[in-house]
């Protein structure tokens, strides 16, 4: 089905390009979008599935489809006609004329091409599709490996004295996942419905570090260990952004938001940090002297795991 809308999307966007009739936002603008609405509905909602309810079958077809797909925006970024096309549109009349809304989406699919290297060199834009296509595949597999590594983990409680602290609901719903899986017991995972309630009601602080830790080490070890894998991303980033003449990957993503540049950006978090910082460790000192009143002078530092407990 990817296959076919790919094809579809192509050939309706080389219409589009050899279309010789006089541009307007009809034949240009508004073509693009239905050119490929389909297919990026289509895998939108395959993307979707793959991060939230994968299998076998479905990760395999995804991860053969969904460089095609990433090849496709990056050759359509990269498209000399079409980028010509537009170009001529925003010269006419019409586009000058133009409401605001349809006014802003051209100065952002003409900005989006020169981000994305429609006016780099032949050789250029070959790298950068290369650069794109790896990209894809990587944050695939860092977002996969984190799944993966979050579906393998499972703690099973046999004694109910152990839940104390636990509410009641959380506690079925615990039980429940036992016996989905043929366990008798309890059986918590590091999804959020399982993890929350142990993290906030859970008085064992020893199951309450296990899962912490569980859930903040997730694929940094063993076959999924996605260090390596980020190491690479930011290579690639770093190279696609020198590539299209930025002086890191920071500037290329803010240049069309709020910031515009990543000095910006980095500057308002660290007002940011600076202005809360006091509040911060205040709230701290409170919650700490909070555990203190219900245990005692002897009670131990807060740790990341008791935070939500208290």
């Amino acid at each position: 089905a990817i296959d076919e809308l790919l094809a579809r999307s192509r050939a309706a966007i080389e219409g589009i390009v050899t279309n010789e009739t006089p541009r307007s936002y009809a034949n240009t603008l508004h073509a693009v979008e239905e050119a490929t609405e389909m297919l990026e509905r289509a895998s939108t909602v395959v993307g979707h599935l793959e991060s939230v309810a994968s299998s076998d079958a479905l990760r395999a077809a995804y991860n053969t489809t969904h460089p095609k797909v990433s090849a496709f925006w990056s050759e359509l970024a990269m498209n000399d006609g079409l980028y010509q096309a537009v170009r001529a549109f925003a010269q006419t009349d019409e586009a000058a004329a133009l409401p605001g809304t349809e006014k802003r989406f051209l100065k952002k699919t003409l900005d989006d091409f020169r981000r994305h290297g429609a006016e780099l060199s032949p050789e250029d834009k070959a790298k950068l599709q290369e650069i794109e296509i790896e990209l894809t595949k990587l944050t695939t597999e860092f977002s996969q490996n984190v799944l993966d590594e979050t579906n393998a983990f499972e703690l099973m409680v046999s004694d109910e004295g152990m839940l104390a602290g636990l509410p009641d609901s959380a506690k079925q719903a615990a039980a429940e996942n036992a016996r989905e899986k043929g366990l008798v017991g309890w059986r918590f995972t590091l999804h959020a419905p399982s993890m929350i309630p142990l993290l906030t009601y859970m008085d064992d602080p020893s199951i309450r570090k296990h899962v912490w830790r569980a859930y903040n080490t997730r694929a940094i070890s063993g076959e999924r260990d996605n260090r390596k894998v980020i190491a690479r991303i930011l290579e690639l980033r770093r190279a696609k952004a020198e590539l299209l003449g930025y002086a890191d990957f920071a500037d290329l993503v803010t240049e069309d938001r709020m910031a515009k540049a990543g000095a910006k950006a980095k500057a308002f978090i660290d007002d940011l940090r600076e202005r809360t910082e006091q509040a911060f460790r205040r709230e701290n000192q409170e919650l700490a002297a909070f555990r203190e009143e219900i245990e005692g002078g002897s009670a131990p530092a807060l740790e990341p795991w008791d935070i939500a407990y208290y």
